[in-house]
């Protein structure tokens, strides 16, 4: 790959479950202090860094106009779009903040051009994996009681007809974390496939994104989700010259894990990330 000119792409997925699923306002970070948690707003809900963030991604592209977007019976037109990373079978990376990333695949430089969108083609399962500790004992999903709580191995599913719990073990520091794995297959209750949201962290980006089925049509209930499509209007338009080479993608998990101590009993499930994607 030869020099690409500076793009910064921010693609923040809205799939965090207290924020998404229940249409509420995104709940605020949580306060920690030396490493111990106090919940950041009155309903004990805040969202955190956890200790891995996985995702499976399939395409990225990059965009000179807005593509269409999904229907029930036609899949998202993407023509004025090229691929700038693909991997059929799905790279399955684990997120970190501030570290850069090799997708693997086939990355691909844009021919020169002004881009005014990016998708992102990803899987619709997180799998979160967390050890935390907080400033009051709570009850575990599976088990236990402490100010120490862990997710435990599993899997299961948000949606609109509710969430799969059994995702957490309390107790002392002696716990270890297991990796569960959620999927997302509803943005709201009743059944909602879409989900936007404009000028995300201030940033001047809006995005939408959708919950999509085997014929990357939108999805029409919970059972007909099978992947997600990320949609970004840049602030700006990225500017790609000639000249350009070497791509670099980084990753914001900060707030990527949503923690929710309600009624003493403690979840932890999957936040929003951002993507950042620069070029030099």
């Amino acid at each position: 790959m030869k020099n690409f000119y500076k793009l910064f792409f921010f693609i923040i997925i809205l799939f965090g479950v207290n924020f998404v699923i229940s249409n509420e306002t995104k709940a605020e970070e949580c306060v920690v202090t030396s490493g111990v948690i106090t919940e950041a707003s009155a309903n004990n809900s805040c969202q955190t860094e956890p200790d891995g963030y996985g995702i499976v991604a399939y395409k990225l592209y990059l965009c000179t106009a807005a593509p269409t977007a999904p229907t029930i019976v036609s899949a998202a037109d993407l023509s004025s779009c090229v691929i700038v990373f693909q991997e059929e079978s799905g790279s399955s990376v684990t997120l970190s903040t501030g570290n850069s990333l090799n997708l693997g695949g086939t990355q691909t430089l844009p021919p020169p051009g002004l881009y005014t969108h990016g998708v992102m083609h990803m899987n619709n399962t997180f799998a979160i994996t967390a050890k935390k500790e907080f400033a009051v004992a709570y009850n575990g999903q599976v088990s236990g009681n402490g100010v120490v709580c862990v997710t435990v191995d599993g899997a299961g599913a948000s949606g609109s007809t509710g969430d799969s719990n059994d995702r957490t073990i309390c107790g002392n520091s002696t716990l270890t974390a297991g990796t569960y794995t959620e999927s997302l297959t509803s943005f709201d209750r009743p059944f909602s496939a879409t989900a936007t949201a404009n000028n995300v962290a201030g940033t001047g980006a809006n995005i939408t994104a959708y919950l999509i089925d085997t014929n990357e049509f939108l999805a029409v209930n919970d059972a007909d989700v099978n992947n997600l499509l990320g949609v970004v209007e840049f602030a700006s338009a990225a500017n790609i010259t000639s000249s350009t080479s070497n791509v670099e993608i980084s990753f914001n998990v900060g707030e990527g894990m949503s923690v929710d101590g309600i009624g003493g009993e403690m979840f932890m499930g999957s936040g929003p990330f951002q993507a950042t994607i620069s070029a030099n």
